[in-house]
């Protein structure tokens, strides 16, 4: 009997020896938690430098469970939710309106967190991200140069067993390369991004775009689509018929009447300025009648005269004078029938040209000469094409990444576009004098204003597509560049489902050229 006593009297303390240091083990490994707070990923900057991402600042208050932190929460309007997991030992995270909202203690610690977007500006540029990372835009192109730089806010605290936070240890905030400087650098300018968005919404462009380049770099400044993504509602933004994932300004569209600088440049370049016609309403090409937007005929038409008012018989038969070859040559020249591609295939449509073999008449080549047929190009080709000749004629395929900014802080640049010479600087200035006509007499009046001298372009393209009721739907267009003694700016405006490039795109124009002016002043 005492023997067998001595054996469970043995066993028993050995099992309470195992159980102690168990339950020591647990207390032990349980002593420190960490909860992150926060995470960031690379930046993305304007090219000013101006942060577009991690801009916006939200506050939270890290709370833990003590006497002070009961009386100072009463303020809060969901502090009877936050009482109960202060009472079960808890330490609570909650969002506060401002940093100094509670005095810094041991009991309650407010940080400094960051959102990734401030609001939908630049939705088709900038893109979105989920919880793998990149889906849209620079977001996802350039998702492997920005997780690199990720970074998060850690709260480490100690607690017991049970995750009973122990007061009287210090919280300690870890800062794992949260919002560190590194990122991509873009050629948009931020504030001349936020003039373009605004002179969309104030002249109701609910689907189109515009965009505004540096005619001496090809850089884009900016890029608005509408649209736009909305990164808060991304079901709402998939079921919207109007399409708000397509980047309209980078996307293939029947173009009209703006085309008829690259058909007037062809003539130009052949050293003929001097082609007259007479505009009698209509002409007749292979057997296809072509109608002018004057029924009545124009008259006496020179390019001035034929720009100014959009004479389309003047063009198709300068068109047919030109010749397919020489149409087609000045055209890649000007940068159409070209995919630009920003990086990581982050690219644009390609938009198109007809084969030479298909203008084999009069009436394709004609069709050609005024926009029409089977010609596609997107608003950055456009804008592109005004570009070159506000310069002087050097072509400048469109740039978006201006460079990157390491760890360090250093920036470092990603190559500026070398320019392709495309047209003599006589035929641009013939074509700039042209231009300013049209605003100062022509269809693009309403894009004049009395602050400087600016050039532009009408259009309303046919589409070949109908709405329900039956009538053509109709692109409308604006492109120009400004100020007319030493272009800086050139713009693109399309309108899908337009009524003209003279009432819905030039007005628009004005607004961004004007806004720009004065920006520019106030720098």
């Amino acid at each position: 009997m005492m023997i067998l006593l001595l054996m469970f009297s043995s066993l028993s303390f050995r099992i309470y020896c195992i159980a102690l240091k168990s339950e020591n083990d647990v207390a032990t490994k349980n002593t420190l938690r960490s909860n992150e707070i926060s995470a960031t990923r690379g930046n993305i900057y304007d090219t000013n430098f101006k942060k577009l991402t991690n801009v916006k600042e939200n506050y939270i208050a890290c709370i833990k469970p003590t006497a002070d932190s009961f009386i100072k929460i009463k303020t809060l309007k969901n502090h009877e939710a936050i009482e109960n997991e202060l009472k079960k030992g808890h330490l609570v995270t909650t969002e506060v309106p401002f940093l100094s909202y509670f005095e810094q203690s041991n009991s309650i610690l407010t940080l400094t967190t960051y959102e990734r977007y401030n609001d939908n500006s630049l939705s088709h540029i900038l893109g979105y991200c989920n919880e793998s990372g990149g889906v849209y835009g620079i977001e996802k192109h350039f998702n492997k140069i920005l997780d690199k730089t990720s970074g998060s806010l850690v709260l480490k605290y100690h607690c017991d067993a049970l995750g009973r936070v122990l007061n009287g240890e210090k919280t300690e905030v870890f800062n794992n390369n949260y919002n560190n400087k590194a990122g991509i650098v873009l050629t948009i300018d931020k504030d001349i991004q936020k003039i373009t968005e605004n002179a969309l919404i104030n002249h109701n462009i609910s689907t189109g775009c515009a965009v505004v380049l540096d005619v001496t770099t090809g850089e884009i400044l900016a890029c608005a689509s509408t649209p736009v993504i909305n990164r808060e509602n991304l079901s709402e933004t998939l079921n919207n018929p109007d399409l708000p994932f397509l980047n309209r300004a980078f996307s293939a569209y029947p173009v009209g009447s703006v085309f008829k600088v690259v058909t007037a440049a062809a003539m130009l370049e052949n050293g003929n300025d001097e082609f007259i016609y007479n505009c009698e309403g209509s002409i007749l090409k292979s057997e296809n009648l072509f109608y002018c937007n004057n029924r009545q005929g124009h008259g006496e038409m020179n390019l001035k005269s034929a720009l100014s008012v959009s004479c389309n018989p003047y063009f198709i038969e300068l068109s047919t004078k030109v010749g397919a070859k020489s149409l087609l040559e000045t055209a890649v020249s000007l940068g159409f029938n070209r995919r630009t591609d920003f990086g990581n295939d982050f690219m644009t449509d390609q938009g198109c040209l007809p084969d030479i073999n298909e203008l084999n008449s009069e009436a394709a080549i004609g069709n050609l000469g005024f926009g029409q047929g089977k010609l596609l190009a997107t608003p950055l080709q456009v804008a592109a094409c005004y570009a070159t000749i506000a310069n002087g004629g050097t072509y400048y395929e469109p740039s978006l990444i201006k460079g990157y900014i390491n760890s360090d802080e250093k920036f470092s640049s990603a190559g500026k576009a070398k320019g392709i010479s495309a047209l003599k600087k006589s035929t641009c200035d013939i074509l700039k004098e042209d231009l300013l006509e049209t605003i100062k007499k022509g269809t693009g009046k309403p894009a004049f204003t009395s602050l400087f001298d600016s050039c532009g372009k009408t259009a309303t393209a046919q589409s070949g597509q109908y709405n329900s009721d039956g009538t053509e739907i109709k692109h409308s267009w604006f492109a120009g560049f400004f100020p007319y003694d030493n272009p800086r700016y050139a713009i693109c405006i399309m309108k899908e489902n337009g009524a003209s490039g003279s009432s819905d795109d030039a007005p628009v124009f004005k607004e961004i050229s004007e806004n720009i002016y004065i920006l520019n002043r106030m720098r």
